[in-house]
């Protein structure tokens, strides 16, 4: 008898160590009783669309090109959810005033843009392929136009390239363009800060070369009737480089001579791309394109998307450029599968956020608190970009409830794991009783888009996306009592 008892207890010991050796366990703190620990299941290899980042597709929608430049049907098949445009300002090189019909043009474009759950990339230039001649004060007068118009669409404006100046505006070859001139840097100087001052902080603006931006934000003294750019605005700053991986220093991106604030290294320049950040821990945005079917640096695509933390590029320009990508294969490497250079692109740029696990409460009483935790990885090559809310929903098909985390900004989710620390939020008092689904939901921030699930955030899991709701499941079986 005794034997047996031994035996049993012997038994019973090896089989609930292998029960609890297949439960899910939580990483975030100590399991309170009456809570469950869920492992989710990781998307390594799909590519689907998020909202402010990835491939941008180039059109021309102030008017000047064709009629069918504002159908994006195409944009979203192809899972894209960005748009780039060049404001052309040729005609308006000698007057002050921009017609209030191109301005009307404008806005019809935006409304368009909106219409079709995408974003838009401005970039507005007073020249194609020459070099401009347009003074500072009708810059700056224009400046003030073009952004009232782009203040009011605001939501589906996802970054400017600061454009203007130098050829195709990208600060080369023209008026004020000169970095070894000090007098030229007061100009751009106060171009930026009109930029910045008549936009919204929520805004993030790119400029062509690094050079530039060091000089704005650390070099130059505040020119003589400006004031110093706020944090916020400094944080507005990032970068766009328009000869991605041409050859060594990208067609001049990490080359600028003749420095008025003294040269460089091309190791110096290009270090101090890969060092920019925000003084909140986020990212800035930075994105571009090629420029020729000649790409020296191939090789360096990965190190140098990571390193400087790219959020968009261009897919029709270069061509050539992009069809080396889709050629190119290369061997897995960590979670990322063997692939073709042009899938890990499409599936890294910007943010992907992968949920790894989540802790909460198994049931709740209606009026009460209820608590959550979980951990999340980015998969991608920078962070989200542009502040949004995260929240937590509780949907019993009826009724939805959306409680909002706070305290936490998405915009330091940097690459590599994220911890979500334990939440606890009091649920309303009028949920009826019932099994509920719970969810984790980051609309856009605009009160104009966040009832729109093709703004929301999508996770890189199977199983957990609601393409209808806009939520990421994370349980259908929660009991509201």
């Amino acid at each position: 008898m005794k034997k047996y008892i031994i035996l049993t207890l012997l038994v019973m010991s090896i089989f609930t160590q292998l029960v609890y050796a297949k439960w899910p366990k939580s990483t975030v703190g100590e399991i309170p009783i009456g809570t469950t620990s869920v492992r989710y299941i990781p998307d390594f290899t799909s590519v689907f669309p998020n909202p402010e980042r990835g491939w941008h597709n180039r059109r021309d929608v102030d008017g000047r090109g064709k009629q069918d430049d504002r159908d994006f049907s195409d944009v979203r098949a192809a899972g894209h959810t960005l748009v780039h445009s060049y404001l052309r300002l040729d005609d308006f090189k000698e007057t002050d005033i921009i017609p209030q019909s191109y301005l009307d043009d404008l806005q019809e474009a935006l409304d368009a843009i909106r219409a079709d759950g995408l974003k838009i990339i401005l970039r507005p230039t007073h020249v194609w392929s020459e070099k401009p001649t347009v003074p500072e004060s009708r810059i700056l007068k224009h400046i003030e136009q073009l952004n009232a118009v782009i203040s009011k669409n605001v939501d589906v404006v996802n970054h400017l390239e600061v454009g203007y100046l130098g050829k195709w505006g990208e600060w080369h070859s023209g008026l004020y363009t000169d970095l070894s001139s000090r007098a030229d840097g007061d100009t751009r100087y106060r171009i930026i800060e009109r930029i910045l001052n008549t936009t919204p902080n929520s805004l993030p603006i790119a400029m062509r070369y690094p050079m530039h931006i060091r000089e704005i934000l650390d070099e130059l003294p505040v020119p003589e009737g400006s004031q110093p750019l706020t944090q916020i605005q400094r944080d507005r700053i990032g970068h766009h480089g328009d000869c991605f991986l041409y050859d060594e220093h990208d067609r001049g991106t990490y080359a600028r001579l003749d420095i008025w604030f003294g040269n460089q290294t091309l190791e110096q320049q290009k270090q101090y791309t890969f060092d920019m950040s925000t003084s909140y821990g986020g990212n800035k945005i930075v994105g571009g394109e090629t420029c020729s079917e000649k790409i020296e640096r191939i090789d360096d695509t990965q190190n140098d998307m990571a390193m400087t933390n790219w959020t968009e590029i261009n897919i029709n320009f270069w061509k050539d450029a992009i069809e080396m990508w889709k050629k190119r294969l290369l061997p897995a490497s960590g979670n990322d599968p063997a692939e073709s250079e042009f899938i890990r692109i499409s599936r890294k740029l910007g943010y992907r956020l992968r949920l790894v696990d989540a802790t909460f409460q198994k049931s709740a009483n209606a009026g009460k608190s209820f608590t959550i935790a979980a951990k999340l990885n980015n998969d991608g090559f920078a962070s989200i970009i542009k502040s949004r809310p995260i929240f937590l929903v509780f949907d019993n098909g009826t009724n939805r409830y959306n409680i909002e985390l706070t305290g936490i900004d998405v915009r330091k989710w940097v690459s590599g794991s994220i911890t979500l620390k334990q939440q606890t939020v009091t649920l309303p008092s009028n949920m009826s009783p019932g099994t509920y689904k719970l969810a984790l939901w980051l609309p856009d921030a605009s009160a104009s888009l966040q009832s729109r699930p093709e703004y929301a955030v999508r996770f890189a899991n199977n199983n957990v996306w609601d393409a209808t709701k806009g939520y990421n499941l994370l349980s259908d079986k929660l009991i509201i009592r």
